[in-house]
């Protein structure tokens, strides 16, 4: 698929923005082994749902720009909140950082486009 440069700009965005906010969930699932364990359940169930939001925005974007790459992403979120889920944070951290492939992937194809068109 050809990207034109809007559509590159639109994919661009997304997958910096979600580039961002995986790096900061892969990060926090680490902190919660350190939490007092009445803060445990609480943090947990928060960075579940971030994630949940994630894969929900990863999806969004997929069927925006038409790049499967998001939907990659988006199914490694759902196996980082099943690890989460069974409380194996620092599984679910290092399986996030895998989510960031794909969209490092969407976000080099787009840059490439704008690049090559002077706008980056």
């Amino acid at each position: 698929m050809t990207l034109e440069p809007k559509d590159a700009l639109t994919q661009y965005h997304f997958a910096e923005r979600l580039k961002l906010d995986i790096m900061m969930i892969a990060h926090q699932y680490l902190t919660i082994p350190s939490l007092k364990k009445e803060e445990k359940a609480g943090a947990k169930r928060v960075l579940i749902n971030i994630t949940e939001a994630l894969a929900a925005d990863s999806r969004a974007a997929a069927a925006f720009t038409g790049c499967d790459e998001f939907n990659k992403a988006c199914g490694v979120l759902e196996e980082v909140m099943n690890l989460a889920e069974s409380n194996q944070f620092g599984l679910a951290s290092e399986k996030a950082g895998e989510a960031m492939i794909p969209i490092t992937t969407a976000a080099a194809a787009a840059w490439e486009v704008l690049h090559s068109h002077g706008l980056l």
